[in-house]
Protein backbone atom coordinates (compact mmCIF):
# COMPACT_ATOMS: atom_id res chain seq x y z
CA UNK A 1 0.00 0.00 0.00
CA UNK A 2 1.60 3.32 -0.97
CA UNK A 3 1.41 6.22 1.29
CA UNK A 4 -0.89 9.18 0.03
CA UNK A 5 1.16 11.96 -0.34
CA UNK A 6 0.81 15.14 1.82
CA UNK A 7 -1.34 17.97 0.49
CA UNK A 8 0.11 21.53 0.48
CA UNK A 9 -2.50 23.80 1.94
CA UNK A 10 -4.14 26.42 -0.17
CA UNK A 11 -3.71 30.35 -0.02
CA UNK A 12 -6.74 31.67 -1.48
CA UNK A 13 -6.59 35.14 -3.01
CA UNK A 14 -7.82 38.04 -0.69
CA UNK A 15 -10.06 38.43 -3.59
CA UNK A 16 -11.27 35.16 -3.30
CA UNK A 17 -11.60 34.92 0.63
CA UNK A 18 -13.22 38.33 0.73
CA UNK A 19 -16.46 37.59 -2.09
CA UNK A 20 -17.49 34.74 -0.36
CA UNK A 21 -17.33 36.75 3.27
CA UNK A 22 -19.37 39.22 0.99
CA UNK A 23 -21.72 35.76 0.08
CA UNK A 24 -21.77 34.30 3.48
CA UNK A 25 -22.58 37.90 4.81
CA UNK A 26 -25.83 38.17 1.90
CA UNK A 27 -26.76 34.80 3.11
CA UNK A 28 -27.03 35.30 6.57
CA UNK A 29 -29.05 38.55 5.93
CA UNK A 30 -31.66 36.99 3.33
CA UNK A 31 -32.46 34.27 6.36
CA UNK A 32 -36.14 33.74 6.10
CA UNK A 33 -35.60 33.60 9.62
CA UNK A 34 -33.91 31.68 12.81
CA UNK A 35 -34.10 29.01 16.05
CA UNK A 36 -33.83 31.28 19.45
CA UNK A 37 -31.23 28.21 19.39
CA UNK A 38 -29.16 29.25 16.68
CA UNK A 39 -29.38 32.52 18.19
CA UNK A 40 -26.00 32.12 20.77
CA UNK A 41 -23.86 29.99 18.30
CA UNK A 42 -24.42 33.03 15.30
CA UNK A 43 -23.61 35.21 17.62
CA UNK A 44 -20.49 33.69 18.63
CA UNK A 45 -19.28 33.45 15.36
CA UNK A 46 -20.26 36.64 14.29
CA UNK A 47 -17.77 38.08 17.38
CA UNK A 48 -15.28 35.62 16.41
CA UNK A 49 -15.85 37.38 12.12
CA UNK A 50 -15.38 41.03 13.63
CA UNK A 51 -12.44 40.04 15.31
CA UNK A 52 -10.77 38.62 12.68
CA UNK A 53 -11.76 41.37 10.68
CA UNK A 54 -10.31 44.37 12.99
CA UNK A 55 -7.19 42.35 12.66
CA UNK A 56 -7.09 42.22 9.14
CA UNK A 57 -7.93 45.41 8.18
CA UNK A 58 -5.13 46.69 10.49
CA UNK A 59 -3.03 44.48 8.62
CA UNK A 60 -3.70 45.88 5.36
CA UNK A 61 -3.50 49.32 7.07
CA UNK A 62 0.35 48.33 7.57
CA UNK A 63 0.95 47.08 4.54
CA UNK A 64 -0.41 50.62 2.67
CA UNK A 65 1.34 52.76 4.93
CA UNK A 66 4.77 50.13 4.96
CA UNK A 67 4.35 50.50 1.19
CA UNK A 68 4.84 54.12 1.08
CA UNK A 69 8.70 54.11 0.73
CA UNK A 70 8.66 51.33 -1.69
CA UNK A 71 5.76 50.18 -4.51
CA UNK A 72 3.40 53.03 -3.35
CA UNK A 73 6.77 55.48 -3.11
CA UNK A 74 5.05 57.64 -6.14
CA UNK A 75 1.65 57.52 -4.85
CA UNK A 76 0.59 61.00 -2.96
CA UNK A 77 1.41 60.86 0.87
CA UNK A 78 -1.76 62.63 1.95
CA UNK A 79 -3.78 59.97 -0.31
CA UNK A 80 -1.76 57.18 1.50
CA UNK A 81 -2.23 58.07 5.06
CA UNK A 82 -6.42 58.97 4.33
CA UNK A 83 -6.26 55.50 3.01
CA UNK A 84 -4.34 54.08 6.46
CA UNK A 85 -6.55 56.44 8.65
CA UNK A 86 -9.80 54.99 7.20
CA UNK A 87 -8.70 51.60 7.21
CA UNK A 88 -7.89 51.96 10.81
CA UNK A 89 -10.95 53.59 11.53
CA UNK A 90 -12.85 50.99 10.08
CA UNK A 91 -10.39 48.44 12.37
CA UNK A 92 -11.78 50.42 15.21
CA UNK A 93 -15.57 49.93 14.31
CA UNK A 94 -14.83 46.17 13.83
CA UNK A 95 -13.74 45.63 17.27
CA UNK A 96 -16.46 47.99 19.27
CA UNK A 97 -19.11 45.98 17.03
CA UNK A 98 -17.54 42.74 18.31
CA UNK A 99 -17.62 43.66 21.81
CA UNK A 100 -20.77 44.90 21.84
CA UNK A 101 -22.26 41.22 20.34
CA UNK A 102 -19.98 39.38 22.71
CA UNK A 103 -21.56 41.68 25.22
CA UNK A 104 -25.33 40.55 24.32
CA UNK A 105 -24.74 36.87 25.06
CA UNK A 106 -25.84 36.31 28.24
CA UNK A 107 -28.99 38.54 26.78
CA UNK A 108 -29.74 35.40 24.31
CA UNK A 109 -29.41 33.18 26.42
CA UNK A 110 -31.61 34.49 28.81
CA UNK A 111 -34.39 34.82 25.33
CA UNK A 112 -33.23 31.12 24.64
CA UNK A 113 -34.45 29.63 27.82
CA UNK A 114 -37.28 32.19 27.72
CA UNK A 115 -38.81 31.02 24.50
CA UNK A 116 -37.25 27.77 23.72
CA UNK A 117 -34.24 26.93 21.53
CA UNK A 118 -37.05 25.93 18.57
CA UNK A 119 -38.88 29.29 18.74
CA UNK A 120 -38.51 30.99 15.15
CA UNK A 121 -37.35 34.23 15.21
Amino acid sequence: MTAMPEIEPTLLPVTVASSHLRACAAEIDGAGGTEAGDLIPLLGDLVTAQRSLSRALIRLSDRVEGARHGVLAAAPSPEIDALGEVLRAAAGAFGYSADALAESAPLARVLVEFAGPDTRL
